[in-house]
């Protein structure tokens, strides 16, 4: 038998493995992985403004991709975000939508169906590309994202609901709050930790939470997640100093802690004794303790008292500029725990400049 005819399927065989390979490549998506680091990008709104994802550190993110404006279920989806907007909020997380559509359409889009929600206009798809949602057909599939204060993929919705997502976010924020007051709950006793003393001369050079020098004489500790670089917590630095000259007497115990990956021991102690602190430094190599508190930015405060147990978080005051002062947070915390009373405002939202972990 001749060999041509007996094998002259291959050829066809052949080219439809590499069409139906091509099809697949074309038309399926992969969405990038939970704990990947968010690929950065600058899109422009319905209006106009220009968003960079990586201008939003220290927030929780949301990134709705959907395949077009106007259709029906992307209209049911955004117009369901829209009536559950203000609930969305409360959570403190920054919401957009993102299509293939350009400015015009998504101004009008947005206009004609009342949005509250940012929407972006990622026109040619590159966005859509990166995080592995653009499908052959050049729409966006209909993937959410939430990017956590550390810019890395904290959940991925592969199939995003259409009137139902809203809940589906709310039920993902909810159980990640949970989350975290059961590890670090107001009320309970903090997490212990040892770190080396960069700056402060207390002895001995490594200490441990539990067992602070005095620590049966103190009643209260302050931890501050501070930073070198950071223009924010700089503008804290006289703050904290005048604070802790204040309350030291009374028998609080101020410590700074340094996480930052980018800010090496030495420069730490020089920028302490040249800001005259009066509390000690220490030095969080890893950012393990960082990790353990959830610390995102700094400055960024933790309030225990005489038996480690949390009483206030968040930020000193509510302005990074002194005289616009008008609410100081810390201050009346700590006023609270020297009174034995409880802290009328526990938790407050700390804003700086994200700690650079280790990668």
């Amino acid at each position: 038998m001749n060999h041509r005819k007996r094998f002259w399927w291959v050829v066809p065989f052949t080219i439809g493995v590499l069409l139906w390979a091509g099809w697949k490549m074309a038309f399926s998506s992969a969405p990038i992985n939970e704990g990947a680091a968010a690929p950065d990008f600058e899109l422009k709104d319905q209006a106009g403004n220009l968003h960079k994802l990586s201008s939003y550190r220290g927030k929780n993110v949301v990134l709705m991709f959907y395949p077009k404006s106007f259709t029906g279920g992307c209209t049911a989806q955004m117009c369901a975000v829209r009536d559950s907007y203000e609930e969305l909020s409360k959570t403190g997380a920054v919401i957009f939508g993102i299509s293939v559509d350009n400015e015009e359409t998504q101004h009008k889009f947005a206009k004609e169906h009342n949005l509250k929600q940012t929407i972006l206009a990622d026109e040619g798809g590159e966005v859509a590309k990166e995080y592995g949602v653009l499908m052959g057909s050049g729409f966006a599939s209909r993937v959410t994202f939430v990017v956590n204060p550390e810019g890395k993929i904290a959940k991925v919705f592969p199939k995003a609901a259409t009137k139902e997502h809203p809940a589906e976010l709310l039920s993902y924020f909810n159980s990640a709050a949970n989350d975290e007051e059961k590890e670090l709950a107001f009320g309970k006793k903090a997490p212990n930790f040892t770190l080396p003393v960069t700056y402060g001369g207390m002895a001995p050079k490594e200490v441990q939470l539990y067992d602070m020098p005095d620590k049966g004489k103190n009643k209260a500790y302050v931890l501050m997640f501070i930073a070198t670089r950071c223009p924010v917590s700089l503008a804290y630095d006289e703050r904290m100093a005048n604070l802790a000259k204040e309350y030291t007497s009374k028998g609080i115990q101020f410590i700074g802690i340094n996480s930052n990956s980018i800010e090496p021991s030495d420069e730490v102690a020089k920028h302490a004794k040249d800001k005259g602190f009066t509390f000690p430094v220490l030095k969080d190599e890893g950012n393990k303790v960082a990790d353990t508190y959830k610390a995102v930015v700094t400055p960024e405060i933790y309030v225990l008292d005489a038996e480690f147990n949390l009483k206030y978080h968040g930020r000193i005051d509510d302005s990074q500029n002194p005289a616009n002062v008008k609410s100081q947070d810390l201050k009346v915390a700590l006023d609270a725990v020297l009174a034995g009373k409880e802290v009328p405002n526990e938790r407050t939202k700390a804003v700086g400049c994200t700690i650079k972990r280790v990668k």
